[in-house]
């Protein structure tokens, strides 16, 4: 009978240290867990950023050449001398002065010219 004993009290001591090791590893797991929503989290607001990124490219109206008499930025009148440049990100025109950055834009695979407020959007 007291070798019975001893066996049942071996294996719920046993039985006690798996359980420790069990509930470290939940333990761990839930960190995990919290670990893995968190970047989840994250990433569904910098997709929901980007989707308002790209609707509103969507929405830019390329600048008519007609309609536009002065550069957008400085007001500096266009003329034979001074041409109008439009920005390849917003659509809107520019001298050189205005537009004389190169920056990548979504619908380019290389370097376009864009204006000094597209430019500073498309850097950050």
């Amino acid at each position: 009978m007291l070798f019975v004993a001893y066996a049942v009290k071996g294996k719920c001591v046993k039985g006690e240290g798996e359980i420790e090791k069990l509930q470290a590893k939940v333990v761990e797991l839930r960190r995990k867990l919290d670990d893995t929503t968190a970047a989840m989290q994250e990433l569904g607001r910098e997709n929901q950023s980007l989707q308002i990124k790209q609707s509103q490219s969507l929405t830019r109206k390329w600048a008519e050449d007609h309609e536009v008499q002065n550069c957008m930025a400085c007001g500096k009148g266009f003329s034979v001398t001074v041409r109008k440049h439009h920005c390849r990100h917003c659509g809107n025109i520019f001298c050189a002065e205005c537009s004389s950055r190169n920056a990548l834009t979504p619908s380019s695979k290389k370097p376009v010219r864009v204006c000094e407020t597209c430019f500073e959007e498309l850097q950050g």
